[in-house]
Parts: structure tokens; C-alpha cells; sequence
């Protein structure tokens, strides 16, 4: 079998250990920062472009003004470029969304910035593109055009020229009004549907073209829906040489400080709802701490109550030990086992005894002494006999005078021939 060597490189440290390989890392398109403002340019471009077309020539081929069409419009056209390069930037298209994701850490600061100037120009560029394909003529001149697609209020109003009828337009307050709350559910439901991370969630894209199809049908009638900083400065550029009824610039400043205005509150909102669920958390986690620390003490109490009880037993126990420790070595000396000893043992010990008194020397006693020595040696030895082996009969034991006496007898007898 062989051995194929691995393409990956290996990493060796100065003491021999082998070092961690090294991670390959996919760089991704929203890792780069050029390309997530590219794509917020080229999606600030297609919404704005396909909003200035559709409300310019739907409403003038529909004869009248109608809210379905923008709606409809408005709402598919953030849904469906959402959907396509909101993986890549997270899919802002608006500097009120982007602001709000500034005051929420939901993106850095400079990138902030950037994704602003790149869809303040992409809205520049879709004016120009609207403004440039427009048909003109003498009839229809561009301020006929444009009147359907610039954001205004009062006389600049899409419903100007029907309320002029009957004497009633839309001022600054009402226009204020609407574009706070629809600034509001957009803002609302495009930073809602972002991750901490400034990625997009899959539903972004939904929850983002519903918005803007309930804010187009609550400010279409009174502002042209702006709803967006960049969408309303890239119509009004082109559109403020056109002869329009009311300057489109002169009136820009309110459809930059609404959707600014409804995106910090939506960011104070959110704020404010994540310091208040943290500090619910915490004193959740705070009292199920407090919970187990008061249930381990009653749980120590406890054992300790079991302990103190479980003492006086263990004391108790104690004592009879002691007392059964103090009593065995008296009743083993009061009453010991009978042991029995066996015949060797009998005879191993006897005959010393009989060696010991056959090798003394009792010469210098008398004769009585030597005979109660002997009647003592009998007296000793005969008990232990007797209780021993019944049957052993001991001869008498003949000490050093007798055999002296006999001797001398011996030798005072005559001898026979």
C-alpha cells in the first residue's frame, strides 16, 4: 500500500510540535466592501428607475390617477430586487433603513456612509434615465410627465390639481404626517428582518415589499410616496428645470427629515426594547440564582439537621463499643477454653523434668533432704501423669545417695567366688 502525500502544507513550530493546518477561508461577495456598496448602487438604480417609469407613463396611459398601480408596482419592485441582491449588502435600497442600522450596530459606521452615497447616486442615475426617456412634445410637455413621479405636498401633490377644485390641498403637517408612519412600517420591517450581523433573513425581501406597498397606500395620495431619502433626490434633481408647479428641490427637505426622523425612532424603539428584555434576563437568571442558592442552603440545613440527629446514636453506639471493649479481656480471664494437651506435649515436658533431677548433684545434702527432694519430684510429677495418661506407670526415681548406697553395699559384700 502507498502513501499519498497531502497537498495541504504542514506547519512545523520551533520545538518539533506539529502546527495546526492552516484554514482556507472562501472570501464571499458581502466579505468586500466595494461589492456591497456596488450592490446597493446598482439596487438603489433599478427600484428608483422602474418607480419613476411606472408611475410617469402608467398613470398618463390609465387616463386617471390610480393607487392600485403603484402599489403594485412599488411593492413587486423591492420585493424582487431584495431578493436578489439583498444576500449580498443585506438590501437597504434606502438611507432611512441604512441610518437605523447605524444606531442599532447593525452595520459600522463608514459602511453606513458608503451605502449612502451609493444609493444617492444610483437614484441620480435612474432620474437621469427617466428624465432622458420621456417623450415630449408640445402638448405633452415634461412637467406633465414628471408631475405623477416627484414627491410634493400642496400644490406639488399628485391630487393637487382634483382637491384644487374643491379648494382643499394637503399641507406640510399632513404631509408630515403620513410620511412618518409610512417611513415607519418600512423602516420597522426592513431592520426587524436583519440579522445582528447586517445579513439579510430569508423573509427580508417578503417583509420589506409588503411595507412598501402599505406605505405607498397611505402617502401615494398626499406625497407621491417618497418613503426614501434617495428616491425622492434623484427625481427632484432633473425635475427642478422642468417648469413644475411647485420647485421640487424647495420641498425636498421634508422627504429627507421624515424617513430620518422614523428611522431613529424605530432604532430608539428597538433600543429600548432590547435593554429591557437583557435586563428581564438578568433578573430571571438573577432569581433562578437566588432560587438554587436558597435551595442548596435548605438542602445543607437539612443534611446538617440529619447529622445532628444521626449523632447521639452514633454516640450511643459508640459507647457500647467501648463498654463490649472494656468487657471482653474480664470474661476471657474469667472463664478461658478448655485446652487439652496432647500426649506429646505431656512427654516432651516430663522428660526434662526426669533429665534434670537425675543430673543434680546432691552430695553435699543429707540423706532426709534428698528423700523429701525425691518425694517432692514424685508428688510433682505423678498429678500431671495421672491427669495425662492414666496407664503411664512411673518408676521410682533414684537420686545420687541411693545409687552412692548402693554402691558402697555393693563394695562391703564379699565376693563370691
Amino acid at each position: 500500500m502507498t502513501m499519498e502525500a497531502s497537498a495541504e502544507p504542514v506547519l512545523e513550530q520551533a520545538d518539533g510540535q506539529v502546527a495546526a493546518k492552516p484554514v482556507r477561508r472562501r472570501i464571499r461577495p458581502r466579505d468586500v466592501r466595494w461589492i456591497r456598496a456596488a450592490a446597493e448602487l446598482a439596487g438603489t438604480f433599478l427600484i428608483c428607475a422602474v418607480i419613476y417609469l411606472s408611475y410617469s407613463f402608467g398613470q398618463l396611459v390609465m387616463g386617471q390617477p390610480s393607487v392600485v398601480l403603484p402599489v403594485l408596482g412599488t411593492a413587486l419592485t423591492y420585493l424582487v430586487v431584495t431578493a436578489m441582491l439583498g444576500g449580498v449588502s443585506g438590501g437597504h435600497f434606502n438611507p432611512a433603513v441604512t441610518v437605523a442600522a447605524m444606531f442599532t450596530s447593525q452595520i459600522s459606521m463608514v459602511d453606513g456612509l458608503i451605502y449612502i452615497v451609493a444609493q444617492v447616486i444610483g437614484a441620480i442615475g435612474a432620474g437621469a434615465l427617466a428624465v432622458a426617456l420621456v417623450p415630449v412634445s408640445k402638448s405633452v410637455p415634461d412637467r406633465t410627465w414628471l408631475m405623477f413621479s416627484v414627491n410634493g405636498f400642496s400644490g406639488g401633490s399628485p391630487a393637487a390639481a382634483t382637491l384644487g377644485q374643491q379648494h382643499i390641498a394637503f399641507g406640510a403637517p399632513m404631509a408630515i404626517v403620513v410620511e412618518l408612519i409610512g417611513c415607519m412600517i418600512v423602516v420597522a420591517a426592513a431592520i426587524t428582518t436583519l440579522r445582528s450581523d447586517g445579513r439579510a433573513r430569508r423573509n427580508h425581501a417578503l417583509y420589506t415589499g409588503l411595507a412598501y406597498g402599505v406605505g405607498v397606500l397611505v402617502t401615494y395620495p398626499i406625497t407621491c410616496s417618497g418613503l426614501n431619502p434617495a428616491r425622492s433626490t434623484g427625481i427632484a434633481i432633473f425635475a427642478q428645470s422642468k417648469h413644475m408647479a411647485v420647485s421640487p428641490i424647495s420641498q425636498l427637505w421634508l422627504f429627507w427629515i421624515c424617513p430620518l426622523l422614523a428611522a431613529s425612532l424605530v432604532a430608539l424603539v428597538i433600543i429600548m426594547t432590547s435593554i429591557i428584555t437583557d435586563n428581564m434576563a438578568m433578573r430571571a437568571m438573577g432569581a433562578a440564582t437566588d432560587a438554587q442558592r436558597v435551595a442548596q442552603v435548605d438542602a445543607d440545613a437539612q443534611a446538617q439537621a440529619q447529622a445532628d440527629a444521626f449523632a447521639p446514636s452514633a454516640q450511643a453506639q459508640a459507647g457500647s463499643d467501648a463498654q463490649a471493649d472494656a468487657v471482653a479481656p474480664a470474661g476471657a480471664q474469667a472463664s478461658p477454653a478448655p485446652v487439652q494437651t496432647p500426649v506429646a506435649d505431656t512427654t516432651d515436658t516430663t522428660a526434662p523434668a526426669d533429665t534434670t533431677a537425675q543430673t543434680v548433684d546432691v552430695s553435699s545434702l543429707s540423706d532426709s533432704d534428698a528423700e523429701q527432694d525425691a518425694d517432692a519430684g514424685k508428688d510433682a510429677v505423678a498429678p500431671a501423669n495421672a491427669g495425662t495418661i492414666p496407664d503411664l506407670q512411673v518408676e521410682p526415681l533414684h537420686t545420687a545417695s541411693e545409687t552412692e548406697d548402693s554402691d558402697d553395699q555393693s563394695e562391703d559384700k564379699p565376693t563370691e567366688s
